[in-house]
């Protein structure tokens, strides 16, 4: 195995000089750069990154822990911290755990253990005190879902505001029947979206009815089942709003298999403007988070924690995408 000094004596310089230029050192002649670069490529030579991690006590490394790579928010998400972590000389490690408690301890256990440097939590099961533990120990940032506030910075939209601002778009379209469909869990992202519902009903003095709230699972096929169930019931509602893009089109399939017209009989609005908004007709109106802006916003406040800098929470703007959905009558 090719080593350090044989590279030196290829390229005719010191260990040193070869050490500077492996490591993006400005202090070394360009020309000399190219003879040290030009030896490494003739002789194979790789360094030992483990070993020079070691001696920088850093990894270059950092996780991006979610619990599926089957929703499309997070894999933009995720891009998006890609594209910034490449720009600081940082891979990144996607650590799915299925909504297992045990493997999210798992995965933090890696960052407790120095064998990466930070770690990214898109949702996870665990409590804000687990959350502050964690923070304590090593650098965390919350993106998208939060549980701490104080001790973890994250980085999400107003979730309520938007649900707001969807809500209201679909009362000043002439609805007052409006069906929210939800997920029963203990994301900060469901309960949020809900009370901005709420906050919209309460501005336009629209009465709220316990029997236009359904939950789902956030799945297509469930949604689909859940405004069945709605039809079935002769429950009336003119529109419908729900926490995932997903859940939308499930709804507006079954209320086509009954021949509800929509926009006309129903409007729907949807969340997070997935690619199933535009592709699915009639196209879907939806809450637009930045998830590319998120995800870059999530490392920059990583990185910061990671070199003991202040890393406050941040609040990125939303955008209501108006399509076929929800034009008006």
């Amino acid at each position: 195995m090719k080593r350090i000094k044989d590279v030196a004596k290829e390229a005719g310089v010191s260990v040193a000089t070869v050490s500077r230029v492996l490591n993006g050192s400005d202090a070394v002649k360009v020309e000399t750069q190219r003879k040290v670069k030009e030896a490494v490529r003739r002789i194979g030579y790789s360094p030992n990154l483990l070993g020079r991690n070691l001696r920088q006590n850093k990894t270059g490394i950092i996780l991006v822990m979610l619990s599926t790579l089957t929703n499309n928010f997070c894999s933009k998400v995720i891009h998006g911290i890609e594209l910034a972590a490449k720009k600081q000389g940082y891979n990144i490690m996607i650590c799915a755990t299925g909504d297992s408690k045990e493997s999210e301890q798992t995965y933090l256990s890696f960052v407790r253990n120095k064998m990466a440097d930070g770690i990214i939590i898109l949702n996870s099961n665990l409590t804000a005190q687990e959350m502050q533990m964690a923070s304590a120990s090593f650098p965390v940032v919350q993106c998208s879902e939060y549980v701490d506030t104080e001790r973890t910075p994250y980085v999400s939209i107003d979730n309520r505001k938007a649900a707001y601002d969807a809500t209201i778009n679909l009362i000043n379209s002439g609805r007052k029947k409006i069906v929210f469909m939800g997920v029963e869990n203990n994301l900060v992202s469901s309960n949020l979206r809900f009370l901005g519902y709420r906050d919209a009903l309460d501005e336009a003095n629209i009465p709220f009815d316990e029997n236009l709230i359904v939950y789902g699972n956030y799945g297509y096929r469930n949604a689909m089942r859940v405004t069945e169930k709605l039809i079935q019931n002769n429950v009336s509602f003119d529109a419908l709003f729900a926490i995932s893009d997903r859940m939308a089109a499930g709804a507006m399939t079954a209320l086509k298999k009954h021949d509800i017209k929509i926009p006309d009989d129903v409007c729907v609005t949807g969340f997070d403007n997935t690619d199933i908004t535009y592709l699915f007709e009639p196209s879907i109106s939806t809450v637009s988070q930045p998830q590319i802006e998120m995800g870059e916003t999530a490392f920059q406040l990583l990185l910061a924690r990671i070199e003991e800098e202040t890393a406050e929470n941040i609040i990125l703007q939303h955008k209501i995408i108006l399509r076929d959905s929800t034009k008006n009558i």
